[in-house]
């Protein structure tokens, strides 16, 4: 008997891929950031759980093999239950929501009771892992066929696969959750005749920071696998093009391979650094550490800007600062007429790109990128008895304004126009893992943690309130920055230049050296 839904809620079976947030599809990123309620698996990777929207509820349901902290029929009676409740309710499972993910199970409440409810496609594992350790599960001439299986089984029963029916139709198998069950699955091939030598692997941890290939033949692939730390989730490979591993590994090549960074910038600003260590390889988790937050002084905004004329520069320290200049421009109704030919000054090339998107170029920027060397630099350029105008955030520090030379009777109009404020997010990790934030540092797990202004620090220390600060190794831009990482006995290791290209190079010398150092 069906019963109609007692209020509009909706449900989203989301397919999060493997791990790596590249592979998560635009439209369930779409999905995930209209969340009211996330309901997630153990095995969603860090970094898609840092895109699920901060405001969002996030229920932990943990399954793994062996280990359900909640029950299925519990889990589908949650589903509902949010939904009824009129929420939007993202279901987010590893994989692929249709691919032993029990996605269809999970439906059955929600049709009895009329709820609506889409299905977001996932990128699988079964193919997603094998690609990223370099096997194609297909190869024209090799193998035309793919068997998708799994290879979890009740505790105390044996497997339940036609072995002899597989080696029949040939091709290449996949095994998913088939960790714990490797000697039988190895064992049943050999034993109804797919020979001894065939090209196998396993793939812990694939797409993520962890992974960790290991091929061989099929009769040594247990034996191997032993021999290795290989952890779950695993994914197995048995088949021709498993030989492929050696010659196609692409992603074991890259310099950040096995490194796992969280990047602290703020949400909107963390994009470049998180895209440039991707592309090296790294896997990164993005846990803004602090957020900015415009001010209301569109009155004191505008009495500077009704003598513009007197200034000689309008100065930003920050991208974010020309963020919230333009904010309060459209909160007043106003236009970058209102600035007439004043120059500007900014810290920075990326804080000059923020101008150039919006048609304007900076006459003044500093060699080196921070508030000490802007000042001296104004200093210069500034006439004597001349003015500027100093749009920043109401934490900038003092060194810009230190460095002018009194003695040229500089006026400096310090407006703050916005807040750096921490992000007072109690943020857990992997909280579906059962790994609490400090954990993940204290397992090794997060090879270094990157910071970008003294503000990334203190809102860092304040969100893992509480962890040994000592094992942190603080990847830093600038001496301010690496002084307050200092001062809470952080590992601290600077980038030469104060761009996040040179952070992203500083990333690969760091990693380098403690692949050295654990040898």
């Amino acid at each position: 008997m069906h019963t109609k839904p007692d209020t509009a809620g909706k449900v989203y079976l989301v397919g999060a891929g493997p791990s790596d947030p590249g592979l998560l599809t635009i439209k369930g990123l779409q999905v995930l950031k209209q969340a009211q309620v996330v309901i997630y698996d153990a095995l969603i990777g860090p970094g898609i759980y840092s895109l699920i929207p901060p405001e969002a509820e996030k229920i932990p349901v943990g399954k793994r093999a062996g280990h359900h902290l909640v029950t299925q029929e519990e889990i589908s009676r949650l589903i509902l239950d949010q939904a009824r409740k009129g929420r939007i309710v993202v279901r987010l499972k590893g994989g692929d929501p249709f691919l032993f993910g029990r996605g269809g199970e999970e439906l059955e409440l929600l049709v009895a009771h009329q709820i609506p409810y889409e299905i977001v496609p996932g990128v699988t594992s079964a193919i997603a892992v094998p690609a990223y350790a370099g096997i194609p599960v297909t190869y024209r001439g090799v193998s035309s066929s793919v068997h998708i299986l799994t290879g979890h089984r009740k505790q105390d029963e044996p497997l339940d696969i036609d072995f002899e029916a597989l080696v029949r139709a040939g091709g290449t198998y996949v095994f998913l959750m088939g960790a714990a069950a490797l000697h039988e699955i190895a064992a049943g091939f050999l034993r109804v005749g797919l020979p001894p030598d065939m090209p196998s692997a396993v793939i812990g941890q694939g797409t993520g920071a962890g992974q960790v290939s290991v091929t061989a033949p099929l009769d040594q692939l247990e034996q191997e696998v032993r021999s290795r730390d290989v952890h779950t989730p695993a994914v197995i490979v048995i088949g021709q093009t498993a030989a492929f591993a050696q010659r196609f590994d692409w992603r074991g090549r890259l310099p950040l391979s096995q490194s796992r960074i969280l990047v602290t910038r703020p949400a909107s600003r963390s994009g470049r650094l998180a895209e440039l260590l991707r592309g090296l390889g790294a896997e990164v988790l993005e846990i803004p550490a602090i957020r900015t937050r415009v001010r209301d002084c569109e009155d004191q905004l505008r009495q500077v800007l009704d003598r513009i004329d007197s200034y000689n520069y309008m100065v930003f320290t920050s991208p974010a600062g020309v963020e919230h200049f333009f904010s309060l421009l459209n909160r007043m109704e106003l236009d970058i007429r209102c600035i007439g030919r004043v120059k500007l000054a900014v810290i920075g090339s990326a804080t000059g790109d923020e101008l150039k998107k919006r048609g304007l170029r900076p006459e003044l920027m500093p060699d080196r990128y921070n508030g000490a060397q802007l000042g001296r630099l104004l200093g210069r350029c500034v006439p004597e008895g001349g003015s500027v105008l100093l749009l920043r955030s109401a934490q900038g520090n003092a060194q810009l304004v230190s460095q002018i030379p009194s003695e040229k009777q500089i006026g400096v109009t310090d407006l703050a126009i916005y807040d750096t404020v921490d992000t007072s997010e109690a943020y857990s990790v992997y909280e579906g893992g059962g790994l609490s934030f400090g954990a993940w540092f204290g397992e090794s797990r997060i090879e270094m943690v990157t910071f970008t202004s003294a503000s990334t620090v203190r809102g860092f220390v304040k969100m893992a309130e509480g962890m040994d600060y000592t094992k942190i190794r603080a990847l830093c831009i600038g001496r301010m920055t690496a002084d307050q990482a200092s001062a809470y006995g952080m590992q601290v290791y600077l980038s030469e230049k104060e761009t996040v290209e040179s952070m992203a190079e500083a990333a690969v010398k760091l990693h380098m050296q403690l692949s050295m150092d654990s040898f």
